[in-house]
């Protein structure tokens, strides 16, 4: 999605403000440490190196006690510095030790997949890291779900654990966090036991973020909640049925179909099924406020799957000023039919 990061910055990274390391802090306490020492002896001999004459050395000592008081005082918020700078180091790497711990026994959860359970602890143990502030842990995290996705989703999304695993992966998306890595989800070459796939078999997808793009062949898209389809521009399909989407029909689809969709847009017929003359294209979408950009679209038979626009509210063709009788193109209803589309 736009405006994820695809791999978070060096370990150790910083912002631009200048920052003390541990080092300097300890350099800077034994520095102050040896001037206090030098420029207390340098005093003392100053004051007392030809005698003691009274209220004289005493005034002069008092004058000088003050920046005495101020070099001990930065001596001590120097050694104090250092002494923070090491907790803090090792508080973070206990931190970072932590989560190192957890990456490792996410993984080995998330491999044992002949016990649900398990992946189910897993994909939990993994979301820790990925909605945590460690962006490098969190990148790490969700590469390890991407390849759980790869290994078992890429023909189907009928995996009990996609929709948890999904909601992880958004919420690392969410975060701006992305894996970079391309994926294809491809139903149609796959051999089932009953034999190969065929146009009817109903295999489901679902999308998943986390991807820096994401293509789908063959298969049923159905609507998810989560998401605004025209939004999402990393993702392209090829011959898949588009359920119940509100969708601008692009270059993203191919040989595509859409049924019970809400169709804002069509500016190509590439991205539709040719069955029968574009016959199947379309099954009760509603084209009420459409733009269309391709005026062949209106020679197709577009009622027959009970295709329509709610009254006065007809598409526009556009760029033309001819004068169309919308209802000898779609059914015109008085208001929006209810969907026979449960997905």
């Amino acid at each position: 999605m736009a405006g994820a990061k695809s791999k978070p910055k060096e370990a150790g990274a910083v912002g631009d403000r200048p920052q003390i390391t541990e080092n300097q802090w300890y350099v800077l306490a034994i520095s102050t440490a040896i001037f206090t020492a030098v420029a207390i002896v340098s005093a003392f001999l100053h004051i007392f190196a030809d005698g003691f004459d009274g209220d004289g050395d005493v005034k002069l000592a008092q004058a000088l006690a003050p920046f005495g008081v101020a070099l001990f005082a930065m001596v001590t918020f120097c050694t104090v510095a250092w002494r923070g700078s090491i907790n803090t180091r090792q508080a973070d790497q206990s931190e970072s030790e932590g989560r190192a711990k957890l990456l490792q026994e996410g993984a080995k959860l998330l491999a044992e997949g002949e016990k649900p359970a398990h992946v189910s602890a897993g994909i939990v143990t993994l979301g820790v890291l990925v909605v945590g502030p460690d962006e490098d842990y969190a990148w790490q995290a969700m590469n390890l779900l991407a390849d759980f996705v790869e290994d078992n989703m890429q023909r189907n999304h009928s995996n009990r654990h996609r929709p948890k695993l999904s909601g992880v992966m958004r919420a690392g998306e969410e975060k701006g966090i992305n894996t970079g890595r391309d994926i294809y989800f491809d139903c149609t070459s796959q051999e089932y036991e009953q034999g190969p796939y065929d146009d009817d078999d109903e295999v489901f997808w679902s999308y998943i973020p986390g991807f820096s793009s994401v293509r789908y062949r063959g298969g049923i898209f159905g609507y998810d909640v989560h998401y605004n389809l025209e939004d999402l521009s990393d993702v392209k399909f090829h011959r898949v049925e588009i359920r119940r989407w509100a969708i601008s029909v692009d270059d993203r689809f191919h040989l595509c179909s859409f049924a019970g969709c809400e169709i804002i847009s069509v500016s190509s017929l590439i991205a539709l099924n040719r069955a029968q003359d574009y016959a199947y294209s379309f099954e009760r979408c509603d084209f009420s406020d459409c733009l269309i950009h391709v005026a062949e679209l209106l020679e197709k038979d577009l009622k027959k799957q009970g295709n329509y626009y709610l009254r006065g509210r007809p598409p526009v063709l556009v760029g033309s000023a001819q004068v169309i009788d919308w209802e000898t193109v779609l059914l015109c209803e008085d208001k929006k039919p209810e969907s026979s589309f449960m997905f």
